[in-house]
């Protein structure tokens, strides 16, 4: 599988979970939203992580962390938003939410 795969295997797993999907692959001058989403109200940021070699959570690092959030700063001018990870794993969905409280130390 390659990124596009996974991707679309996120997309459908938010779908069925009740997001609605605002936007794929969104490129700005600091980087790329994998998914822009709303859900309950309110705009949810994810990034698709995956792999069948290793657990894939290991790629999103500090530095993604702030670089994605760079980038939704960028795109939703002042919005309140969150930022959620989807891991594809051996074919498995792993979702992380508010991933900010993990990387309260970066602030």
């Amino acid at each position: 599988m390659k990124g596009r795969e996974f991707e679309t295997l996120a997309e459908e797993y938010l779908k069925g979970k009740g997001y609605k999907i605002l936007g794929k692959s969104i490129h700005t001058r600091y980087g790329e939203i994998d998914i822009l989403a709303e859900y309950k109200g309110k705009k949810i940021v994810i990034e698709v992580k995956g792999g069948n070699k290793f657990f894939p959570v290991e790629n999103f690092t500090k530095k993604k962390f702030l670089k994605v959030l760079k980038t939704s700063y960028e795109i939703l001018e002042g919005e309140d938003f969150r930022i959620e990870l989807i891991v594809v794993y051996k074919n498995k969905i792993y979702h992380y939410k508010n991933l900010g409280i993990y990387y309260e130390e970066v602030f």
